[in-house]
């Protein structure tokens, strides 16, 4: 059988895994793994077959020994099982950005803001990125730390019941013929304990607090079991969108008929009816809800002002597709060398960019720079052209009036709709 090559042979193949193995529905001892890991094995299985590279920045041994003190700290001091009684509970992005001297989650803090003004009794979890927190400090912020400590320590020492290694099994099977190799079992079973774990304490801390709604961003980036738990509690999840989707990001898509998920929230806000039409979710339409991006709608009008350069174009840079971005420029240099190019790289990759080859030989020309800490929007507003793949920026570009240049590589099928509504050229 044919190895897979492409990101969307991949992605077919997991779609026919799933209806093959009943795999959403496969369940060890009251969790279903597959379910809630579905884009993490996604991403897995893409390094494995060499069409993705690792997302993010990684850390050494020394960088988790030392960031495990900072989590070990916040989780005694900013510990939301100390909070009072709120009827809504945020739980942001992890990543933020520095916005005016301040940092804020960019999909939640407007929302957050409006809370206040109306007196609305909430507090926020937040999720540390690296080990570390950026926001300051506020009587109804708290972090995620203790949760996310005492689900790695406890869950060393639960224990699952009868696995049905059968199925595991025929599916590792598959996955070896058309993949490569990958530990399929482990990565249940530790999926299987964390989230037991996580289910006890997030049900103690929910109960406590009796919230009536839940807020987040990015369900599928370890929320899983705390949404299968508020439903479990009779709790509202909403969720805000925080970038790009189609039907093929498996955070969102699950097939074309609709799937009773366990750990999918019971609403999503989306942009605009670009996104909600896009794609079948697995939810009723009308729990499909427009709510315009405010932090976006702030910026457009705040940058009218600055002019926009011919022939300037920002490359919107990704963390699964490390160096190949820059490999593609270098390898149609005589088409790019006309632009005068901003490559604003993600912030997963700061730390690990310098040993990125084609981008290092690629800034030796006089026309490219590399961006790192910058404002985005105000970047968009004086560029002519935006060049990506399927970043969840070039959604945004296009509304500050950016040309957009889509580069043939891994993940240009999830731009498939994109590319029906703007005028896209494609390298």
């Amino acid at each position: 059988m044919n190895k897979i090559k492409t990101l969307e042979e991949l992605r077919e193949f997991i779609l026919y895994l799933e209806d093959k193995y009943d795999l959403l529905d496969f369940e060890i001892d009251g969790v279903k793994p597959w379910q809630l890991m579905r884009v993490q094995i996604d991403y897995d299985l893409g390094k494995v077959c060499g069409v993705m590279d690792t997302p993010h920045t990684t850390m050494n041994f020394k960088d988790k020994v030392f960031n495990a003190l900072h989590i070990l700290k916040s989780s005694i001091f900013n510990n939301p099982f100390f909070a009072s009684q709120s009827d809504i509970v945020v739980f942001p992005h992890s990543r933020v950005r520095k916005i005016d001297g301040e940092y804020i989650d960019i999909y939640t803090h407007y929302f957050e803001q409006k809370l206040h003004e109306e007196n609305k009794n909430f507090i926020e979890i937040e999720n540390p990125i690296f080990a570390k927190h950026y926001k300051p400090k506020e009587p109804w912020r708290y972090y995620n730390d203790f949760i996310l400590v005492a689900k790695n320590i406890i869950s060393k020492f639960i224990k699952i019941k009868a696995i049905d290694n059968d199925i595991i099994e025929k599916v590792q099977t598959e996955i070896e013929n058309r993949v490569g190799s990958y530990d399929l079992k482990q990565l249940f079973i530790n999926t299987v304990k964390k989230s037991k774990v996580e289910y006890v304490l997030y049900k103690i801390l929910l109960k406590r607090l009796q919230a009536k709604q839940i807020y987040l961003v990015v369900s599928y980036g370890g929320f899983g079991t705390m949404i299968k738990v508020a439903k479990d509690l009779g709790i509202e999840t909403i969720e805000f969108q925080h970038g790009n989707f189609s039907k093929y990001h498996y955070g969102y898509y699950f097939g074309e008929d609709n799937k009773d998920l366990d750990y999918f929230p019971d609403k999503f806000y989306v942009w605009n009816k670009y996104w909600q039409n896009l794609i079948n979710f697995p939810i009723d339409d009308k729990n499909i809800i427009i709510k315009k991006f405010d932090f976006m709608e702030n910026k457009i009008n705040s940058y009218k002002h600055i002019k926009r350069e011919k022939n300037k174009a920002i490359v919107l840079s990704q963390g699964v597709l490390g160096d190949k971005i820059a490999e593609k420029i270098f390898q149609n240099w005589d088409y790019f060398k006309k632009f005068e190019i901003v490559y604003k790289l993600h912030p997963g990759e700061y730390d690990r960019y310098k040993g990125y080859e084609n981008l290092m030989s690629l800034v030796e020309n006089e026309n490219v720079t590399i961006a790192t800490e910058i404002d985005l929007y105000e970047l968009f507003s004086s560029c002519e052209y935006q060049i990506g793949i399927f970043s969840t920026a070039l959604s945004e570009g296009v509304e500050f009036g950016c040309k957009t240049i889509l580069l043939d590589l891994a993940g240009i099928e999830e731009m498939y709709k994109f590319r029906e509504i703007y005028d896209v050229e494609v390298v």
